[in-house]
């Protein structure tokens, strides 16, 4: 089972039911959550397939980040990359911020407090191969640039949630 791990605005509640009982978690706000469990959680199946082109559309298009990251024009902010850690049989994707890279490897700290993995806590100081790179995301003029296992969870909020989410978040989806 793997868990993205999906960190929504603190207030927006889900119920724990709504995207299905195993899965993956992702950081939808590019913020993050403190305190594990939900609201701020969300578990999406494995075989989710608009999850799963949306890790393969930010592995084709991670020479983009890195170009963007590497140049950090003003208006660019907020760089992250999320990674799936493992943890015997579990899987947890987390969000990395603070992102550097030295032309080998991403290195930052990690966003968010993990639920099932124990083997790495909120504000530990990763390094990440670009091959293990899930997703990424920077603010350009306050607009999410890349995110797109965040875009895949906000295409499937509901209108009132996805009202919250614009009223809270620190950026605009388009």
């Amino acid at each position: 089972m793997k868990i993205f791990l999906i960190a929504l605005l603190s207030s927006i509640a889900l119920t724990s039911g709504a995207w299905g009982a195993e899965g993956e978690t992702t950081h939808l706000a590019g913020r993050a959550v403190k305190a594990p469990g939900h609201p701020g959680y969300v578990q999406v199946p494995d075989d989710d397939k608009a999850m799963d082109r949306a890790v393969e559309h930010s592995q084709r298009s991670l020479g983009f980040f890195m170009a963007v990251l590497r140049a950090k024009k003003p208006g660019d902010t907020m760089f992250e990359i999320k990674k799936g850690f493992v943890d015997g049989g579990k899987v947890e994707h987390l969000w990395i911020t603070n992102v550097k890279y030295d032309g080998k490897n991403f290195s930052g700290k990690i966003n968010n407090r993990p639920i099932d993995v124990k083997n790495v806590h909120l504000g530990q100081r990763v390094t990440i191969a670009p091959r293990d790179v899930s997703d990424w995301m920077f603010l350009k003029d306050g607009k999410l640039m890349g995110g797109y296992s965040t875009r895949v969870l906000y295409a499937r909020l509901s209108p009132e949630d996805k009202a919250e989410f614009d009223k809270e978040a620190e950026f605009k989806i388009e």
